[in-house]
């Protein structure tokens, strides 16, 4: 049994279909299966069952995700339909006090991907 606490790290993902577009570049709408990611950090002390419930927490990114218009620029914090804004949407998510976001990443297919770093 660990008798003392432990920090540990977590990547949960979600994959939301979207259409955006990126104006002078993309004028067209299109879609993307855009791959969020939340990394994680949380305390587990010596009572506890795990520090994060995963379960919930990839429930609430995808809730967090379906609130996004089905054209991501007609977010009002996503007007250019860029993937570091939907970094930065996506790094206002409610968290658990003990829990920590150190970054988000949003990719747009498996060769592109965007990471906001949180310090």
């Amino acid at each position: 049994m660990i008798k003392q606490s432990l920090i540990f790290d977590y990547q949960i993902r979600a994959t939301l279909r979207r259409k955006h577009h990126n104006p002078p570049i993309w004028i067209d709408n299109h879609w993307h299966d855009f791959q969020v990611t939340l990394h994680l950090r949380a305390q587990r002390n010596p009572s506890d069952m795990y520090g994060l419930d995963m379960v919930e927490m990839e429930q609430r990114l995808q809730e967090w995700g379906e609130r996004l218009p089905i054209i991501v620029n007609d977010c009002p914090l996503c007007p250019g339909g860029t993937t570091e804004e939907l970094c930065c949407y996506f790094a206002s998510i409610p968290l658990e006090s003990h829990v920590t976001l150190i970054g988000v990443s949003v990719a747009e297919n498996s060769e592109r991907l965007t990471y906001l770093s949180i310090s």
